[in-house]
């Protein structure tokens, strides 16, 4: 039945021969929002108070089992019940409770298994706590229950990194009791039968992972070094608390995590992250995100460049036949001996096995213009010449762009669409994808299916988008800065944020510096203050779609450090008033780039905010 009430709609109960199944249903991804946790809190209360149920599941509908909290309470009133009390309620229900996972059970939905008395899980499962990504521990007793069951060495290793771990590893671990390959609700439907009549052991009584305290706390200890200097507060923090899980009464341990998790969760650093996993978020809401792909199973590359050749080797990679196509024999022979000498020289570097070599090599082949191989499902030209017919958004080359057409080369308007692949940086890897009034929902959809594949993240824009235009008001900005106050204050700046190039150590013997950074004292005003005017003149120009786009092109695009937020997240912490008359001011130096943009007026009159831009 599905139980009665607006706050218990996301709970569905079902008993079977004495196990009553608690189905948590909350789409997409079944975050433990406040309606949730009320839900399941009730429906604890209910199983426990009933007679005829002698065990309780835990489990979802859906993709996965719960995700993680709703993040979007973080910094909002708190409302019973707290996850951290939730848990605690499952781990002293006087029934046994078993945790059925698939899926991803992540953050606070893996602290949530945590706190049952045993868990069970299909074997594609996923597991993790990721919380240090956003800044802040698990915090509803996660630093706790985790070193109970496994140690300290390998908990430190699952929140330190945030990466998460499969069942069958989980289960080697000792966080899982079963793995299964299907009929999961079955299995845990057994698994609870198992333990009628038994009195639940609590995760808190544990003492598997703490049996050896000379390994534990030599693991505290080695953590602690690897940790020096650190760029955020939250990793000291987690370690900290897992070392209070040996030290002190369970209880007590708890709320140790929790004063620890309150410190971190308001710290500029965990805003800004979480400013970031949204804007990561609002990305993918764009146009043809929801159309349909086309198949696309070959993929040609024109040119012979470096950028063609990284972008052949990441095409075979993603599992694509390639053609690299050129308009002469010797320049394809050029392009297709660049490609070996790359691919041969991971072989040498044991980066990659022959085998595998062989399996990507078969995969390439040559073409040339004319030939029956440019009729590919999808088309990119780097950017070294254009073939005739492509009518295609307006890009800037300077910018490293490449225009895609679906089908032949020859084709573009409705199916013409721009591309920007920015170069790696240390947050990853960014494409650019531009649209015309005229591009098709289809053709940007196929666009993404392979940028999907390729790993990338990604923004739209349109005209000459928003990378081109950050790359140049960066420039000039350091170039004003520059001329001012010399090179190594621009250095030092571009050390703070962690976007020196390998070059400028070298030239000057500059090192990346380590420890916590200020990333907006300083000379980093002007600079930001230029890109947020820079940003929202493109926005104003409907180059960009939304502030938080721009911010992630600057992060993910030019390597800004992630827990900085971006210029445009700078500049609404600093408030837009203040941004106008800081630029005023500026705009005597270089007015090309400080000049206020006109839009700033706009929305200083009318009282709208660069958030309220994020979420219309």
């Amino acid at each position: 039945m599905r139980m009665q009430g607006k706050t218990q709609e996301q709970v569905t109960q079902e008993t079977r021969g004495g196990v009553c199944l608690l189905w948590i249903d909350n789409p997409p991804v079944n975050a433990l929002g406040a309606e949730l946790r009320r839900a399941l809190s009730d429906a604890l209360t209910r199983a426990n108070a009933d007679r005829a149920i002698r065990s309780i599941v835990i489990l979802a509908k859906g993709r996965s089992f719960p995700a993680g909290a709703d993040i979007s309470e973080f910094g909002k009133p708190p409302q019973a019940p707290l996850l951290p009390d939730l848990c605690r309620q499952v781990e002293c229900s006087a029934k046994p409770v078993v945790a059925a996972l698939h899926g991803t059970a992540l953050g606070g939905g893996l602290e949530l298994a945590l706190a049952a008395h045993a868990r069970i899980a299909l074997s594609d499962s996923q597991l993790g706590l990721p919380e240090v990504t956003l800044g802040i521990l698990p915090g509803a007793g996660g630093t706790q229950r985790l070193p109970r069951l496994i140690g300290a060495e390998q908990s430190l290793r699952l929140m330190l990194t945030g990466r998460p771990i499969a069942a069958a590893e989980a289960l080697a671990m000792g966080i899982l009791d079963k793995v299964v390959e299907a009929d999961l609700t079955e299995a845990a439907v057994t698994l609870a039968m198992h333990l009628f009549g038994e009195t639940p052991v609590q995760t808190a009584d544990r003492r598997d992972g703490m049996r050896d305290a000379k390994a534990y706390f030599a693991a505290i200890a080695a953590a602690r070094r690897a940790e020096t200097g650190a760029e955020l507060p939250g990793p000291g923090r987690i370690i900290d608390c897992v070392e209070a899980a040996q030290l002190l009464p369970f209880e007590q341990g708890l709320a140790f995590e929790r004063a620890a998790f309150a410190e971190l969760v308001v710290t500029p650093e965990a805003e800004a992250l979480r400013h970031v996993f949204f804007a990561e978020r609002r990305a993918r809401q764009m146009v043809g995100a929801k159309a349909k792909p086309r198949d696309v199973a070959q993929v040609t590359v024109v040119g012979h460049g470096a950028d063609a050749v990284a972008l052949c080797k990441d095409l075979l990679r993603a599992d694509y036949d390639v053609t690299l196509l050129e308009r002469d024999a010797e320049a394809l022979t050029k392009g297709l001996e660049a490609v070996a000498v790359s691919l041969a020289a991971e072989v040498k570097s044991g980066k990659l096995s022959q085998g595998a070599h062989d399996a990507l090599w078969e995969r390439l082949f040559p073409g040339l213009p004319g030939d029956d191989g440019d009729a590919a499902d999808m088309v990119f030209l780097t950017g070294a010449y254009r073939l005739p017919g492509a009518d295609v958004p307006s890009v800037s080359a300077a910018a490293g762009a490449v225009i895609v057409t679906m089908g032949r080369v020859g084709e573009g308007g409705a199916r013409g669409v721009g591309l920007v692949l920015m170069p790696a940086t240390r947050n990853g890897r960014l494409a650019e994808v531009l649209i015309s009034p005229q591009t098709l929902p289809e053709a940007v959809a196929t666009l993404l299916a392979v940028l999907k594949r390729l790993r990338r993240a990604v923004i739209q824009g349109q005209g000459t988008g928003v990378n081109a235009g950050l790359s140049a008001v960066f420039q000039a900005a350091l170039q004003a800065l520059e001329a001012t106050h010399g090179a190594e204050a621009v250095l030092a700046l571009l050390g703070r944020w962690g976007m020196l190039r390998d070059k400028d150590r070298q030239a000057d013997g500059a090192a990346a510096p380590t420890g916590p950074q200020d990333l907006f004292g300083g000379l980093a005003a002007p600079v930001l203050g230029a890109l947020a005017n820079a940003g929202l003149r493109m926005i104003g120009e409907e180059r960009a779609l939304r502030p938080s786009d721009i911010d992630l092109a600057f992060i993910r695009g030019h390597g800004f450090a992630r827990h900085g937020g971006g210029p445009m997240f700078w500049a609404a912490r600093r408030g837009l008033i203040v941004l106008r008359d800081d630029l005023t001011r500026w705009a005597d130096d270089a007015p090309d780039i400080w000049t206020p943009a006109p839009l700033l007026d706009d929305l200083i009159r009318q009282g709208i905010s660069l958030r309220d831009l994020d979420e219309a």
